[in-house]
């Protein structure tokens, strides 16, 4: 349920703030982590230590164990990299 919430969040912030004309978004998985990146080509600037949604979003991954990257430079887009542990209780076919 994890992966879903952070694209899900991660969509709906692109359609609120990036003012993107597209986005990008990859899922890979092995026997250990489910990994998900989503970019998009917006306006970028996105910081979570502004106190943005992002805190939430980086709350919910670390809290599964997981881990949430994010690289955003203004005028460049934003990209989401987030890995998250199988053995968390998740299935890679129920994330």
């Amino acid at each position: 349920m994890t992966a879903y919430y952070v694209v899900s969040e991660a969509l709906t912030n692109v359609a609120k703030h990036a003012n993107a004309s597209a986005v990008e978004v990859d899922v890979d998985t092995d026997d250990r982590l489910v990994r998900l990146a989503i970019r998009d080509d917006g306006v970028g600037g996105a910081d979570p230590a502004r106190g943005s949604g992002l805190i939430g979003l980086k709350d919910r991954v670390e809290g599964t164990g997981g881990t949430l990257r994010v690289e955003s430079r203004p005028g460049e887009g934003t990209s989401l990299l987030v890995e998250l542990p199988i053995d968390a209780g998740e299935s890679p076919d129920a994330s």
